[in-house]
């Protein structure tokens, strides 16, 4: 397993060369990118205009509209360095990590409506974690 980096403070030139180490941004790219190869712009051209723009008072955890994201369909190497990266941070940062990625995928389909309303009310869940 690679040494993760997510401290750029300790990043030297060599450091960014070396394909062993990965920093955070790295992380999100690769992650993206086998969302993009793997049709998730599908479930999210699906689900962007369906984000409920007020405040939601489900009945049921069946009538949230969350974007799934399966673990199996990422690329081993990202599925790795995402459980080092999980291991290191907490919980919160995970959630923010996983809507960060996913929000790239909504802005690449309608920039200013996913900043003027789906940005705040996206719910992520990774399934087979």
């Amino acid at each position: 397993m690679s040494r993760l980096i997510f401290d750029r403070k300790d990043l030297t030139p060599l450091a960014y060369a070396d394909d062993h180490e990965w920093t955070t941004d790295r992380l999100k790219d690769e992650f993206f990118l086998s969302l993009t190869k793997n049709g998730y712009y599908l479930q999210a051209k699906n689900l962007i205009y369906r984000i409920p723009l007020t405040e939601q008072n489900p009945k049921s955890e069946k009538e949230v509209v969350t974007f799934i994201i399966n673990f199996k369909d990422l690329s081993s190497r990202v599925q790795n360095e995402f459980l080092e990266y999980s291991k290191l941070y907490p919980c919160g940062n995970i959630i923010l990590l996983l809507k960060e990625i996913v929000i790239r995928l909504f802005e690449n389909l309608d920039y200013n409506y996913t900043h003027m309303s789906v940005m705040k009310k996206l719910r992520v869940k990774l399934n087979g974690l």
